[in-house]
């Protein structure tokens, strides 16, 4: 241990709660930073959540020292062992069916054919003389159906 390390007793937190410690007591942990875990076995936590945790540390940049073991992790995508958490915790995910992928999501339904933007064109040739609900669906290629939801939804069904 050095000077400037700041100790955190295993059974007084949590692994999970490391970070969110270490910030609220003002020394949050950001790219360089080492996190020391003197022995694993200490850590009172399942090995998937310590293989989350790791990888979580080590995408912000902080790196993760195994002082039982002599081994250092750097957030280093040359390094093997970063490659290897790396890939234990996307075997694990993919086992789960865990997305990893937050950012690629499926969009919620179809576009819908008719816009809030067309409704009052929509209004004004359903009040043209002999215009029916039919003609303007057909006009707009839509079903008259389609026609019919969509003025519900905007409180405008009328005929």
């Amino acid at each position: 241990m050095r000077d400037g390390d700041l100790v955190v007793s295993a059974p007084e937190v949590s692994f999970n709660e490391l970070e969110k410690l270490l910030a609220k007591l003002g020394h949050p942990l950001v790219p360089g930073d080492t996190v020391k875990v003197h022995d694993l076995s200490c850590l009172a936590v399942s090995t998937t959540t310590v293989l989350r945790v790791m990888v979580r540390l080590l995408k912000a940049g902080v790196n993760i020292e195994l002082c039982a073991l002599g081994v250092t992790i750097t957030p280093d995508r040359d390094s093997d062992l970063f490659l290897l958490v790396e890939a234990f915790d996307g075997h694990w995910r993919q086992i789960h069916g865990i997305k990893t992928n937050e950012k690629r999501e499926a969009k919620a339904g179809r576009k819908p054919r008719l816009t809030i933007e067309q409704l009052p064109d929509i209004r004004k040739r359903l009040a043209e003389q002999g215009a029916t609900h039919e003609s303007v669906a057909k006009d707009l290629s839509v079903a008259r159906s389609t026609l019919f939801g969509f003025l519900k939804a905007h409180k405008d069904v009328s005929g």
